[in-house]
């Protein structure tokens, strides 16, 4: 354990270049290219401390205001950590105890990174990053229970979509069935299976009104156990709480012409532009209609 770190002693760059090629090839197979800022190493240079203590070893990164590079520094403190106090202290108290005797300089504007003090103590370099990225991608996920006000949605306008793009409206419409449905959607569009994703999309569209009814009061305006689009185009035209005009209503009516139209004599670039188009109705319905309804709900109760 400690001979590792009397090599990084000697050549801390080597270390620190393995490093960040084992956390950069892990995070690509995790997510898919355009969520790698779920990951902090992804984007923003680091330095990486190497802590030689008693009687196991600390590493962990931190981040400062306009760094523009990585670096890798090595502290010998097996001197001031060779006790039983340090052994009972938990991670960020060690840290603050090599502050406390001057054996760790940070900077006033450099913050520790808290996901890499996910494991604790060092046992490998393989350990110590597979713990960050578990600890990132965790917390990343757990942004799908938060509620709405506490995160931001992002608009999609890329190839490839995932639950993190839509987080947002994934945490705020809590419904098992909704995100199912949403989920078995961006299966069939990230493998570019569009016709299944658009007749998938068109249910959820389908879906996410009737919780917006459902919110107001008003499913039973639908009329039918099993509404068709224009059940809900109409629906929406008669509530007294939506403000659905002529335009909303042609919209929409169109996205489920689109729906509709869809066929085996569809080029695929045909499919994905019309799918994206769904989306993008989608994220109109949720924002005007689905957000508002909501408000009232909790208001009412």
């Amino acid at each position: 354990m400690h001979l590792y770190f009397e090599q990084c002693k000697n050549d801390k760059e080597t270390a620190l270049k393995e490093l960040k090629n084992y956390y950069l090839e892990q995070a690509s197979k995790t997510v898919n290219d355009e969520d790698l800022n779920i990951f902090f190493w992804c984007e923003n240079p680091v330095t990486l401390y190497f802590i030689n203590a008693k009687k196991l070893p600390l590493v962990f990164a931190t981040n400062e205001k306009n760094q523009e590079q990585d670096r890798a520094i090595y502290i010998d403190a097996r001197d001031v950590t060779d006790n039983v106090q340090f052994q009972t202290l938990t991670y960020k108290q060690k840290i603050n105890f090599l502050k406390e005797n001057q054996k760790l300089p940070l900077k006033d504007d450099e913050t520790i990174v808290d996901a890499s003090l996910a494991y604790g103590s060092f046992l490998s370099g393989t350990t110590f990053i597979d713990s960050w990225l578990e600890k990132e991608y965790t917390e990343a996920d757990q942004q799908l229970s938060l509620p709405a006000n506490q995160i931001v949605y992002t608009d999609p306008n890329t190839i490839k979509q995932s639950k993190f793009k839509f987080r947002e409206m994934l945490s705020s419409v809590n419904d098992p069935q909704f995100k199912a449905e949403f989920n078995e959607f961006l299966f069939a569009y990230n493998n570019e299976k569009f016709f299944l994703a658009a007749s998938s999309l068109g249910s959820i569209i389908e879906h996410l009104m009737y919780l917006t009814l459902n919110n107001y009061g008003e499913a039973k305006s639908l009329g039918s156990r099993n509404p068709t689009a224009k059940n809900y185009l109409s629906a929406f035209e008669k509530s007294n709480h939506i403000q659905f005009n002529d335009r909303d209503s042609s919209y929409f009516d169109n996205i489920f012409k689109t729906r509709n139209s869809f066929s085996h004599f569809n080029t695929g670039y045909a499919l994905k532009s019309q799918c994206d188009m769904m989306l993008l109705g989608l994220t109109s319905l949720y924002q005007r209609f689905y957000l508002p309804s909501k408000v009232y709900l909790v208001e009412k109760k």
